[in-house]
């Protein structure tokens, strides 16, 4: 059985919170996180994301100066939080609805939580000696549920709600945050299923640790956001394939997929935000679709037959040959990834149609698992929007 439960959130006092928040800590390159600390003393790159020898226990003295000195402050209540997120994509604006609370943990064999990518043991490390150092759960992982007549929302819409925050930040994303009160809504959750959307490694380190704590008081729990999956804003985005140069040639590259897929050279005009085709090859101002032939698709699981699989199983083995360590790095942007190629900052780029959320919820309960890379949901949750003190 699913457990959502309110929580005790400690946040940062009222303030400007667009100088505090940041992405998650593993969205967070080496000039961003510098960007961030020259930002502001209070950012919260000091928490999710410190440098020096000794990260973990940097953050652990940061934390306890922060809630010492008032910078931040726990609520005297557990509350559930309505987190909106605003943004505009393809020149489109949307809205994405979520709920802020903690979720009691679950190994994925009990059948009530499910993941739908990999986790590698590294990231996994590190969120763990986190927990130790920081007794804090620091960012919230992403959760879906299914909710198709919109239930929760309503017994949200109906809520006697607080103002938390309220600001845009440099991407242009407007975050709402609004606390309340309601026992309907652990009700709710009790007959559902969720599936981590974001945050697998978080996630997998929190079990850990509260194995490792015996469970006792919030290591029982971790926090998170949850979404609807039939949420109109819910939104996966792309990772497209750069290539680095000192690979296989691209014609040689073309010739041997000829095997595998109809290869078929398209307008520039049919490369759009979002993409229509599966997979596009792109090399020196030429753009072809390959699409898997009918006899590899009769052989395939639904879970290999997405593009990011075909490219892991079928391209990158051949273009791998050639080259020393990984040529491959990735860009949520098409534009860029061509420019990169146009540029001479790399040889070519496979550029990827969205994975739709659907696929994701179907994959994650069939109990199969995507390669990484597979799903970017976008606009990614704000990191120091709200913590949860696991003692």
């Amino acid at each position: 059985m699913v457990e959502v439960l309110p929580f005790k959130g400690l946040g940062f006092k009222p303030g400007n919170l667009k100088e505090i928040i940041t992405e998650p800590y593993d969205k967070i390159p080496n000039d961003l996180q510098r960007t961030y600390y020259e930002r502001s003393e209070n950012n919260f790159i000091r928490l999710n994301l410190p440098t020096g020898t000794d990260p973990h226990n940097s953050a652990k003295k940061t934390l306890e100066e922060w809630r010492n000195n008032g910078t931040l402050k726990e609520d005297q209540l557990p509350f559930f939080y309505e987190y909106i997120e605003e943004f505009y994509l393809y020149g489109v604006k949307r809205k994405r609805s979520g709920l802020f609370a903690i979720v009691r943990l679950e190994d994925y064999g009990e059948k009530n939580i499910f993941r739908h990518e990999r986790t590698f043991l590294n990231p996994k490390d590190d969120r763990l000696k986190m927990l130790r150092a920081t007794q804090t759960d620091l960012e919230p992982i992403l959760f879906l549920y299914d909710d198709v007549d919109m239930e929760l929302l309503k017994i949200i819409d109906s809520a006697d709600k607080e103002n938390e925050s309220d600001f845009v930040d440099e991407n242009g994303t407007r975050h709402i945050l609004k606390r309340f009160e309601s026992p309907e809504i652990t009700t709710f959750f009790k007959q559902k299923k969720l599936i981590i959307a974001d945050g697998h490694h978080r996630y997998e380190s929190a079990l850990a640790y509260g194995k490792e704590m015996g469970f006792i008081g919030g290591t029982r729990y971790v926090m998170a956001v949850l979404v609807n999956r039939y949420d109109p804003g819910l939104v996966v985005i792309a990772s497209h394939r750069v290539v680095q140069s000192g690979t296989l040639p691209a014609e040689k590259l073309l010739e041997g997929l000829k095997e595998n897929f109809v290869i078929e050279e398209i307008d520039k005009r049919e490369v759009l935000d979002p993409l229509k085709s599966d997979i596009i090859f792109y090399y020196k101002d030429h753009y072809f679709s390959l699409t898997p032939s009918e006899n590899l698709l009769a052989s395939l699981t639904n879970v290999e037959k997405l593009n990011a699989s075909l490219l892991n199983t079928l391209i990158v083995p051949q273009i791998a040959k050639l080259s020393e360590g990984n040529p491959i790095t990735y860009t949520r942007s098409a534009s860029e990834a061509i420019r990169k190629v146009d540029d001479g900052e790399a040889r070519y780029a496979f550029l990827l149609k969205p994975i739709d959320p659907g696929t994701v919820w179907e994959v994650a309960i069939e109990g199969e698992v995507m390669p990484e890379k597979s799903t970017d949901f976008f606009p990614k949750l704000a990191s120091g929007l709200k913590m949860f003190r696991l003692n």
